[in-house]
């Protein structure tokens, strides 16, 4: 089983250094989409010695189709999501490959769940997460833990059958909400929740008017 570490990162040199080099202790098997940085973010990924693709900024879901087409032209079986920010843990990885190497009972997507430690998360973005995990639970017809948790493993199977549209922080509801619709198995894992000041580069209007359109063109 093969598998790529996707990293979509925009303007993140003050984090990705650290979370390269331990990554880099587990695989090889990474890719780094510089997303139109301002920074050094490209150059610091070429110095931990992992792909990388460098492209105009085009959002967050821009950067995770680019690293998904990637992974499908070199042939993997599985990606593995994770931000760039250092608010994933990189000890979470064996959880996901563990999931992923369930005989006969492998899902298809396996989301990170930080509903656990859910007491650390600050209010508003625990609000806000518990509402859409409900609702786009509802609108799959899965049961989904954390729906915005950006962590997370998808066969390479699911990639080929889907057909992605949309470019921000939408596009990881998009290929939850279309993945479930095509009869994909979806199951969640507990990781562990950090928060360590990094700034959110989600824009509470713009992004939640996209994800309003999202529903209404897939219900």
């Amino acid at each position: 089983m093969s598998y790529l570490i996707v990293i979509p990162a925009y303007n993140e040199e003050a984090y990705l250094p650290l979370l390269l080099k331990d990554l880099t202790t587990i695989t090889r098997d990474i890719v780094v989409i510089d997303d139109g940085s301002g920074d050094g973010t490209g150059a610091c990924a070429e110095a931990a010695g992992v792909a990388v693709i460098t492209q105009p900024h085009r959002g967050k879901g821009g950067a995770l189709r680019s690293g998904f087409h990637y992974a499908l032209e070199h042939g993997y079986d599985w990606v593995i999501t994770m931000d760039s920010d250092g608010q994933h843990d990189w000890r979470d990885v064996p959880r996901f490959l563990k999931a992923m190497s369930m005989n006969g009972k492998t899902p298809d997507v396996i989301v990170g769940s930080r509903m656990g430690e859910a007491a650390g998360m600050p209010f508003v973005r625990r609000a806000t997460n518990m509402f859409m995990s409900r609702l786009l639970s509802t609108v799959i017809g899965s049961r989904i833990e954390d729906t915005q948790c950006g962590f997370r493993a998808i066969n390479a199977k699911v990639l080929r059958r889907l057909s992605l549209e949309t470019s921000h922080y939408d596009t990881e509801s998009e290929l939850l909400i279309k993945s479930g619709k095509a009869g994909c198995r979806i199951s969640s894992i507990p990781i562990k929740t950090i928060y360590n000041g990094a700034p959110s580069n989600i824009n509470k209007f713009t992004d939640t008017a996209r994800f309003i359109r999202l529903l209404w063109k897939t219900l």
